[in-house]
C-alpha cells in the first residue's frame, strides 16, 4: 500500500502533485535543489489552497491539515521512507536519469520510482537505473489538482504488480488513470499535439488567419480553445519540444516542429508566459490579447436586405433565424420570384445544393429535416433556372453565398463575372462557443464578395470563417486527421475507445471524446474528406484509416 510519496521538484506542476497527494491524505516529502525553491513550493501549495478557502471549497482547518501532511527541504536522502517517488523536473533525459540513480542508493527496495513525464521514454530513463522494473510514469495534466487524467506508462521491464498500484493510487487521489505502453507522447499528447502541429502549419500556409483557425475549432467543433490559442497557454517551447519527440519516434513529418513555431521559440516569443506567441497579450502571464499587426478586421455592418433562395424545412429553420437576428428577408422559391431580390447585397441560395441526404456532424444544418448534397454539381448555376434569374436580378454588384457540405472545391460556371459573386459556405452545428458559417475563398472570387458574406454571418449572429476554397475548408481539414489519428492509435492496439476518450476529455478537456465525434460525422464522411485532402496534397497523414473503411463496410459506429 502506497502511504508515504515524495515529490521531486516544486515549480507549478511538482506543487500541484503535492497538493493532489496530500488532500488525498497521504504524507508527502516535496524536495527541491535548494532551501528557497522548497520555499518556493510551499508557497504555490498555500497560496493555492487559499484559493480554495476564499472561494468556501474549503475551510480553514482542511487548509492547516493539508499543509501539515506535507514536509519541505532540498534534501533527497528525505526520500528513504517513501513508498512511492516522484519526480516533476524540467523535460530532459540526462537531470531524470540523474535522480533517479541518485534515488537507486537512497529508497527502499520495494519503492516506486515514478517520472512526470509528458514525452520522454520510460524505457529510456528506467534503464539507467538499478531495478529498472520499478521505473513507471505516472504523467499528471497541468494544473494538476483540477485535471482528472493521469496517464500510468508502463515499459516492456515494468512489474505489472507495481503498475496495478500505482493505477489504484491514481484512482485513490480521485483521478481517471489511463494504462498504457511506452511510445512517444503516450495517449493525449501524441494525438493533442499532432493536431497542433497542423493548425500551425495550417495557419503557416495561409489556410486561414489565426482568430479564424481558433474560431473554427472552438465554435465549429466546440472545443475549448482554439489550437493557436492553445499553444499560447500551453509554451511554444513545450510544443516545439514535443513535436521533437514526435517526429522523432515517427517520422511523420505532419508532425514535426512548424517552421513558424521554431522561429518564434528561437525569438524568446513562447506564449503567455512571454507576452508574445501567436498572439500579442497585454503583460507576461496575462491571457488578455492585445492587437497587433496580424488582427484581422472586424465585419463591416451588413447593409440591406437579405435574399433567401430555397424552400423546404432548412430554408424556413435559417429564414426564421435571420428574422429573429433583425435582417430583413426576401424569400424566393421560384424563378417568378427573382426580380424580388433586386438591389440586395447577398444572397444564401440553398438551392444551390442538390438536398439528397440528412445533415451531419460536420456539414451544413437546420431543422431535423435538414440535408446537404454536392457543391460541385449545385454551383452550376446555368442548370439551376431559380439561381440563373436570381444572378441575373441581383446584377454584378450582388453575392450569392451557396450554402453546400464544404467538402470539395467550388466548380467553375465559366463565367469570370459569375464565379466571382457566388461564394461556397457551411453552416455547422451550433456549439456553446456559438456557430460557425465557414465562407471558401479561392483566386476566382473577389475580396468584397468575401467580406460581404462575413458581414451577413455577424448579422445573423454566426461566427464567419474565412479559408481557401480546399478539401474540408477550415473546419473539417483539421478535425478529421485528428479524429483519423485516434483510429490509427485504435488500430495499433495501443489503446482502447474508451482509453482514448477518458485521455481527451479528462486530460484535454474536450467536452466529447475523438470516437463520439468520428460517430456523429459518419466514419464514410470522414473517409471520404480525408481522401479528397489526400488527392489534393499527397501528404501520408491523410490516408484514411483502414479501421474507417471496416466500419464504413459493416455499417458501424465506433461507440456501438
Amino acid at each position: 500500500m502506497i502511504n508515504t510519496v515524495g515529490v521531486i521538484g516544486l515549480g507549478t506542476m511538482g506543487a500541484g502533485i503535492v497538493e493532489v497527494f496530500a488532500k488525498a491524505g497521504l504524507s508527502v516529502i516535496a524536495v527541491d535543489g535548494s532551501a528557497e525553491l522548497a520555499e518556493r513550493g510551499k508557497g504555490f501549495l498555500e497560496k493555492s489552497l487559499g484559493r480554495a478557502v476564499s472561494k468556501g471549497k474549503l475551510d480553514e482547518a482542511a487548509r492547516d491539515e493539508i499543509v501539515g501532511r506535507v514536509s519541505f527541504g532540498d534534501d533527497l536522502a528525505a526520500m528513504k521512507d517513501a513508498d512511492l517517488v516522484i519526480e516533476a523536473v524540467p523535460e530532459r533525459l540526462e537531470i531524470k536519469e540523474s535522480i533517479f540513480t541518485t534515488l537507486d542508493g537512497i529508497v527502499r527496495e520495494d519503492c516506486v520510482l515514478a517520472t512526470n513525464t509528458s514525452s520522454l521514454s520510460i524505457t529510456e530513463i528506467a534503464r539507467a537505473t538499478k531495478v529498472p522494473s520499478r521505473v513507471i510514469g505516472m504523467h499528471f495534466f497541468n494544473p494538476a489538482p483540477v485535471q482528472p487524467l493521469v496517464e500510468v506508462i508502463r515499459s516492456v521491464m515494468s512489474d505489472e504488480t507495481l503498475v496495478e498500484q500505482v493505477r489504484e493510487l491514481a484512482e485513490r487521489l480521485g483521478k481517471k488513470p489511463v494504462v498504457v505502453g511506452d511510445r512517444a507522447g503516450f495517449v493525449a499528447n501524441a494525438l493533442l499535439v499532432s493536431y497542433l502541429a497542423r493548425s500551425i502549419r495550417a495557419y503557416e500556409s495561409g489556410l486561414a488567419s489565426r482568430s479564424d483557425i481558433d474560431a473554427a475549432m472552438a465554435a465549429g467543433v466546440g472545443l475549448p480553445m482554439g489550437p493557436l490559442t492553445l499553444c499560447d497557454l500551453v509554451g511554444l517551447d513545450v510544443i516545439h519540444e514535443v513535436c521533437g519527440v514526435l517526429y522523432n519516434a515517427t517520422g511523420d513529418p505532419s508532425v514535426a516542429s512548424p517552421s513558424i513555431l521554431r522561429q518564434l521559440v528561437t525569438a524568446g516569443r513562447l506564449g503567455r508566459k512571454s507576452g508574445h506567441g501567436f498572439y500579442t497579450y497585454d503583460g507576461i502571464g496575462s491571457g488578455t490579447v492585445v492587437d497587433d499587426a496580424a488582427t484581422t478586421a472586424p465585419a463591416k455592418p451588413l447593409e440591406g436586405k437579405v435574399g433567401l433562395v430555397g424552400e423546404g424545412d432548412l430554408v424556413d429553420a435559417l429564414g426564421s433565424e435571420l428574422s429573429d437576428a433583425g435582417v430583413e428577408v426576401v424569400r424566393v422559391v421560384s424563378a417568378d420570384d427573382a426580380a424580388s431580390v433586386k438591389g440586395v447585397a447577398v444572397t444564401l441560395a440553398v438551392d444551390a445544393v442538390e438536398l439528397d441526404g440528412d445533415c451531419c456532424g460536420g456539414g451544413c444544418c437546420g431543422g431535423d429535416d435538414a440535408s446537404h448534397g454536392d457543391v460541385e454539381s449545385g454551383l452550376e448555376i446555368g442548370a439551376k433556372p431559380v439561381l440563373r434569374a436570381v444572378r441575373d436580378a441581383i446584377g454584378d454588384a450582388g453575392v450569392i453565398a451557396a450554402l453546400g457540405e464544404g467538402s470539395v472545391e467550388t466548380a467553375s460556371t465559366g463565367d469570370p463575372t459569375i464565379d466571382a459573386t457566388v461564394v461556397p459556405v457551411v453552416l455547422h452545428e451550433k456549439q456553446r462557443a456559438g456557430q460557425v458559417l465557414e465562407i471558401g475563398r479561392s483566386v476566382a472570387i473577389s475580396d468584397e464578395a468575401v467580406e460581404t458574406v462575413r458581414s451577413l454571418a455577424v448579422a445573423a449572429g454566426w461566427t464567419p470563417v474565412v479559408g481557401k476554397d480546399r478539401a474540408g475548408l477550415v473546419v473539417d481539414a483539421l478535425l478529421y486527421p485528428h479524429l483519423n489519428d485516434a483510429a490509427k492509435m485504435l488500430d495499433s492496439g495501443y489503446a482502447t475507445v474508451e482509453d482514448i476518450e477518458t485521455a481527451m476529455k479528462a486530460g484535454c478537456g474536450y467536452p466529447q471524446g475523438l470516437f463520439e465525434l468520428l460517430d456523429e460525422a459518419g466514419p464514410d464522411d470522414v473517409h471520404g474528406v480525408l481522401a479528397e485532402m489526400y488527392f489534393e496534397t499527397g501528404e501520408q497523414h491523410l490516408v484514411p484509416s483502414p479501421l474507417l473503411t471496416e466500419h464504413i463496410l459493416a455499417d458501424r459506429t465506433f461507440r456501438g
